[in-house]
């Protein structure tokens, strides 16, 4: 269980990284460096500590590469420390279809993203983008084929803490925010 616990809180500091390279989120030094290298380790650790997830944060950390949202020195970090700890621990065996479905989802999530934040779409496909909703949607056609229900759990954790940070920010720092 404590896998899907850093799960989440890999999910919390994505999202924490993007609210300040993004959004203008100042934190103190203190607060700030230490987010890429905690992010990157985690989801390194997570992969290969528990290798079924491998084909998942793999796929997605490869998609957002390629996509060009890897954007912002914190991130160029923990893909850096991500990469560092790969490389020290090992990769695991990758199920190359599992691999196949969540690349092909991350990626349509990441461009699709981009053209809904751009405004190029509207009504149910602007959320279905702006919320990247194909890795989710994949997370459920997998675990089904598959039996392997900790793909959808492990998405569902990860956006839990994804979307928490967001909503609790200007309460955790309050007057923080430029947006």
């Amino acid at each position: 269980m404590i896998e899907y616990l850093l799960v989440f809180l890999t999910g919390l500091l994505n999202k924490l990284a993007d609210l300040v390279a993004d959004d203008g989120l100042k934190l103190k030094k203190c607060i700030f460096y230490p987010i890429g290298p905690i992010y990157g380790f985690l989801i390194a650790y997570i992969i290969t500590t528990y290798p079924v997830f491998a084909p998942l944060g793999m796929a997605i950390m490869l998609s957002c590469i390629i996509a060009g949202k890897i954007d912002s020195k914190v991130h160029y970090v923990g893909i850096g420390t991500f990469f560092f700890f790969i490389y020290l621990f090992g990769l695991p065996a990758i199920n190359l279809p599992i691999f196949a479905a969540f690349f092909c989802a991350g990626l349509i999530d990441e461009i699709g993203n981009y053209y809904a934040d751009k405004g190029k779409f509207r009504g149910m496909i602007h959320s279905f983008f702006h919320y990247r909703r194909t890795t989710d949607v994949a997370a459920v056609l997998v675990s089904a084929l598959t039996g392997l229900w900790i793909y959808l759990l492990a998405v569902i954790c990860y956006d839990v803490g994804y979307v928490y940070i967001f909503q609790v920010k200007d309460r955790v720092f309050p007057g923080k925010s430029r947006k």
